[in-house]
Formats: structure tokens, sequence, C-alpha cells
């Protein structure tokens, strides 16, 4: 299912890239969401060459309405995700099927997948892709589901009978595939990503992500803390946070506005130790026994920094999931 909306510049392409597909048995559904530019014309021209193609329009009312309106004139046993600015590689929908055959537990689908063009491509980006390609198994998708969404989303394939389980993608002030897969992750959907890269992602200042508020870095944040919230509750435990800097302010800023008051900060800064912030009590890594009782939210932002944090833990006896989740 393929939603655009003023898509002209790149869809061609991404069309272009879904027929070359090695496997051939398929529906390609395009959601055309209130289109003021040539998307309609090109969708029509591509329809009349390839049956396969059916398209769809609507009004304008985002993302998330038109590929619920995709998926459900969709008739297939998987929802398979594109974005019109990408590029599927051609045995992308071949090698999804091979891992659903091979994962039949699984209900959500993604793969590796690469950046381009990479002039266009900083080194946070880079980052981010490194990360998101080293997550492959279902344990390291949910250890890591807090940190960001840890399946690259226009990569992704859901199973209808899970899809129509969650009702689809949610519209609000968030990111609505992140909402989407922290639901799947909620509700102990099982998670899956083919190791090769089966997508080419592209990256550029069009990028809805970068011009719509919905996508920020506050609104992923906010919509952590909706689900970490209830989660904490459950737990019956004091809340501590590792990582006393700029993230772990604005994660226990966030916290409190949701009704959750971390009692702890842990921290390395000699300065911030003994002091206490937004009423939490800062110590030390020395001071972790203090604390032996708490669920802790690891919250640092540096580079190799998360991977060290988990080393510490680890080594004073703490484990991940039961004692703490990463949330950066």
């Amino acid at each position: 299912m393929l939603p655009v909306r003023n898509g002209e510049a790149f869809l061609e392409e991404a069309l272009a890239s879904l027929a070359a597909q090695t496997h051939a048995d398929y529906e390609l559904v395009v959601q055309d969401d209130g289109s003021t530019d040539r998307t309609a014309e090109i969708v029509a021209a591509r329809a009349r060459s390839d049956d396969r193609v059916v398209p769809e329009s609507g009004p304008a009312r985002g993302v998330a309405a038109a590929a619920n309106r995709a998926a459900a004139r969709a008739r297939g046993t998987w929802l398979v995700r594109m974005d019109a600015d990408d590029v599927a590689r051609p045995e992308r929908i071949a090698k999804l099927l091979a891992l659903a055959a091979d994962h039949p537990a699984a209900g959500f689908l993604a793969s590796r997948v690469r950046y381009f063009p990479r002039e266009h491509v900083g080194p946070g980006m880079a980052r981010y892709e490194a990360w998101i390609n080293a997550l492959l198994t279902h344990d390291e998708i949910h250890r890591d589901r807090f940190v960001e969404y840890p399946l690259p989303h226009p990569s992704t394939a859901i199973r209808r009978d899970v899809w129509d389980a969650l009702g689809g993608y949610r519209d609000g002030p968030f990111p609505e595939d992140y909402d989407l897969f922290l639901r799947a992750a909620g509700a102990g959907v099982t998670f899956a990503k083919h190791p090769d890269v089966l997508l080419d992602w592209r990256e550029g200042e069009h990028r809805t992500t970068r011009n719509d508020g919905r996508y920020g870095l506050d609104r992923f944040l906010w919509l952590k803390v909706q689900y970490l919230a209830p989660l904490l509750a459950t737990m019956e435990r004091e809340v501590g946070i590792v990582g006393a800097g700029a993230d772990g302010k604005r994660l226990a800023r966030t916290l409190v506005d949701a009704g959750t008051s971390p009692r702890w900060f842990v921290d390395v800064h000699p300065g911030r130790i003994g002091n206490e912030i937004h009423g939490a009590h800062v110590v030390g890594y020395d001071d972790l026994d203090r604390l032996a009782d708490a669920f802790l939210l690891v919250a640092v932002g540096r580079e190799g920094g998360r991977d060290a944090v988990r080393r510490t833990l680890a080594a004073a006896g703490r484990v991940e999931e039961r004692d703490f989740l990463c949330v950066q």
C-alpha cells in the first residue's frame, strides 16, 4: 500500500521499482491523498500498463488516513508498506514473504535499509541507519522499542489479521508509524527483520519527517511516555533515570506531566551528584545499591553511551527489561 500526496518528483521511480519485483503476484493500492500536482496522472498511466496497480483517490486527510484507506481496499494477507519517494530492491517482496515463511509467528516484518543519496546523509542519520540495521531479531527489536522506532517503516509489512486487530494507524499529534509499532509491541506481536537491504530510503529536506511537527523529537518522546507510564505503573517500583543531562531532564519533565515522578537520577558528573533535579535525588554509579528496588530508564544520548550503561548495569546484576529499559 502506497499513500501519496504531491509525489510527482519521485513517484515514477518508486512505481518502477515495484513493477520490477521478482515476485509478481501482488496488488499495489496507490492512495492519492488530495494531490495537486501530476501524481494522479502518473498513477493512472502506470495502471493502464499494469493491472496490478489500483488507483484510489480522496480528499487530503493526511498519511495515516490515506494509508488506512489503502489498507481497507487491499485484499492480500500481508500489507506491504511503501512510500512514494523510496525505491524497492527487486527481491523485496519475495524476500519478505520468505522471511514470513521462516518466522510463521511473526506479524510485523521489515528489512535493512540504505539511505540515499549518500551526499545527503549526515553523521546523525548514518548512526541511525547503523543502529536500525543492527536490530534483526524480535528480542533486539523489542528491547530497543523505546529508544526510537527500530523498524524502518517504509520497509515494513504487517499481517492483515494483526493490522485488523490493532485497528490500523491512529491520527493525532504524534508519529503514526511509531504509535502503530508501540501498540503492536504492547499487544505481544512478534517482529522479524530481513538481514538484506531491501529498500533504498530517500533522505532530503522534502521528507515529511523534517517538515511536520508530528515527527519532531518532542513528539516521539511524548509518545514513548504514553506507553511507558502505564508500564511503569504496573511495576509498582520507584523510577530512576540514568543520565541527568538534557535528555534525562526532558524525560523526567515528560514523565511528570504524565503522572509519573522519578525518584532518582544516576549520573557520572560530580557537579550533579548530591543535587536534586525535578525533585529527584542525583546519585553516582557507586550508589546503585541504594536503588536496588528501582526500575531504571536509560536516557544517555551520546554516541556509545547506551551500550556503556548497559554493560555497567549488567555488571551490577541488573537485567534489561526486568530492571531497566533504554529510552534514548
